[in-house]
């Protein structure tokens, strides 16, 4: 059913679900899955050499091997990108130009509220802006 899976990811426990769910459902349909991590949008503008970006960009890419990359030992058939960018917007740009099947974002974990209200800007971006269905995961 799905071929391409985009997972709009921040290192967060509601986030954490939706990868679970987002590696069940490419393993189950064979489907490439593309983990997306928007960097703090207002670093978009310094220069690749920036001390800055080069620090928050290594402390990022280790949290990756050490938290993530462990869970898609037996999935191969993924890639992880980041940029210094608007989340919401970067997701829904990437799941038009590679032609994806399904965006996933995870719910906040907040049970007292309605679910649309669990979202926030980023979610309700993607929802608004996507080219594909999107499935939000609850924690």
């Amino acid at each position: 059913m799905f071929q391409k899976i985009i997972l709009a990811f921040k290192f967060s426990n509601a986030c954490r679900s939706a990868l679970e769910k987002a590696i069940a459902l490419a393993m189950e349909d064979d489907a490439e899955l593309l983990i997306f991590h928007a960097l703090d949008y207002h670093l978009k503008d310094r220069d690749g050499q920036d001390p800055k970006l080069i620090e928050i960009t290594q402390q990022m890419e280790h949290k990756f091997e050490t938290e993530i990359k462990p869970h898609l030992a037996d999935f191969p058939k993924f890639k992880f990108g980041y940029s210094p960018t608007d989340p919401g917007l970067e997701i829904c740009k990437i799941a038009h130009s590679t032609q994806a099947d399904l965006i996933l974002v995870g719910c906040h974990d907040e049970p007292d509220r309605q679910s649309v209200a669990r979202l926030d800007y980023v979610g309700m971006t993607i929802l608004e802006q996507a080219p594909c269905p999107v499935m939000l995961v609850p924690p």
